[in-house]
């Protein structure tokens, strides 16, 4: 799940990307990939390093530096988030990021999970979704 409690063009967000991992998963969630699907404007996932708290989203989840780190891609259009320590099964893992909401449209990703370890299975996820919209004139 992907969550934006700002949905206005330009205004700061704290992007949150939200993962369970089934107890029957078999192993631990060692990174996930998103893509982002074609768009005028790519999403801002901003400088700092993410935060990453465990159990259920929380609109004010603060979380902890340095548990995943993020790389964004030369073209932008993936952003890959490894997780330090792997997430084991049974856990919900929520990933905050702070930048600022692009130009009002649709944005989309394709989301890839992958399992902990070397040359690690792949799983195809859920496509992601976030609106954003114009700045209302009259507020």
């Amino acid at each position: 799940m992907i969550h934006s409690p700002e949905s206005t063009e330009g205004l700061r967000n704290r992007t949150t990307i939200t993962v369970v991992v089934p107890e029957d998963a078999g192993n631990a969630l060692g990174s996930i990939v998103l893509r982002q699907l074609p768009n005028p404007d790519q999403w801002d996932w901003g400088r700092l390093e993410p935060r990453l708290y465990l159990g259920d989203y929380s609109l004010r989840g603060k979380g902890t530096i340095g548990l995943a780190s993020a790389v964004v891609s030369e073209a932008e259009e993936d952003l890959t988030i490894q997780f330090n320590p792997a997430i084991e099964p049974g856990q919900t893992v929520n990933v905050v990021f702070r930048g600022f909401n692009p130009q009002a449209s649709i944005y989309q990703w394709s989301t890839e999970l992958r399992a902990d370890g070397e040359d690690p299975i792949r799983y195809l996820g859920p496509t992601l979704r976030l609106a954003v919209y114009e700045q209302d004139p009259f507020r």
